[in-house]
């Protein structure tokens, strides 16, 4: 994110800490790309068989490699890495992600 008038690391070390706020209709976000709060209380489906949800996503983190989505459903918490091979399709406008799991991803299997 770039904000305008701001330069330089010294200038942006001044809101260092703080909280910004922005307006949704002056922002751009790449193809594919979403604001994580349109993410959260999305519906986890499989992509293959649409009526298989697992869950809705809760939250979104970021680790070093790729983001993660927080998915729950029944009590139980799941981690979906956000990965090409993973996640299929994310329709916010909808309020769907279709994912296609590892093994293991949502059930007790190895």
């Amino acid at each position: 994110m770039t904000v305008e008038g701001v330069n330089t690391v010294e200038e942006a070390e001044k809101f260092r800490g703080k909280i910004l706020f922005i307006n949704r209709d002056d922002v751009h976000l790449p193809e594919g790309r979403n604001f994580v709060q349109d993410l959260i209380g999305c519906k986890v489906l499989d992509a293959d068989d649409n009526a298989l949800e697992y869950g809705e996503i809760k939250d979104v983190f970021k680790t070093g490699a790729n983001d993660v989505y927080t998915v729950k459903k029944d009590g139980k918490e799941y981690l979906v890495p956000v990965i090409d091979s993973v996640v299929v399709e994310k329709n916010v406008d909808e309020g769907y992600v279709l994912v296609r799991p590892m093994k293991g991803l949502f059930d007790d299997e190895n």
